[in-house]
């Protein structure tokens, strides 16, 4: 019995300092969880969007000649300019 006390009067305040400790950490976990607001996004959870189709009449369509692009003058030194 007396190891009993003397193993809670031992060292009581950092004990006691160690218990306060953990229940904040404890209690400020548990209230953010019940807030119910996740910053992240879970998976299983929200609304389900219909699929959207990959190909459409845009991509499918035909494709347009890309023009050639116009020359860049280049200056060439002690003359006019080239190109």
């Amino acid at each position: 019995m007396e190891k009993l006390k003397q193993f809670f009067v031992d060292n009581w305040r950092s004990k006691l300092a160690s218990l306060l400790i953990a229940i904040s950490v404890w209690h400020l976990i548990k209230s953010h969880l019940d807030s119910g607001e996740r910053p992240f996004p879970v998976p299983g959870e929200g609304t389900i969007s219909p699929a959207k189709p990959v190909l459409n009449d845009t991509i499918l369509g035909p494709l347009t000649p890309v023009p050639a692009p116009a020359p860049i003058p280049i200056p060439v030194p002690g003359g006019g300019v080239k190109g």
